[in-house]
């Protein structure tokens, strides 16, 4: 299984799921320049040094990935 899998929920929106513990999702939504992203599953996404960790990962993984979708 992947760590990361991204689903794509609406024409502007998509879902990236981390699938290893602690599991947590992110969903994107395109704005004409930038992204708005709502994380759901984490205790404290901007407090946290693990958990912010992770989001760098995810981060990085996208930008890898999915530069069409991080940089529009």
């Amino acid at each position: 299984m992947k760590k990361f899998t991204i689903t794509n929920t609406d024409q502007n929106k998509w879902l990236v799921s981390h699938n290893e513990f602690p599991k947590f999702t992110c969903l994107f939504e395109d704005k004409k320049f930038n992204y708005k992203r709502t994380i759901t599953g984490l205790l404290d996404p901007a407090g946290n040094p693990k958990e912010i960790q992770l989001l760098q990962k995810m981060e990085k993984w996208l930008e890898e990935y999915h530069k069409e979708k991080i940089n529009g």
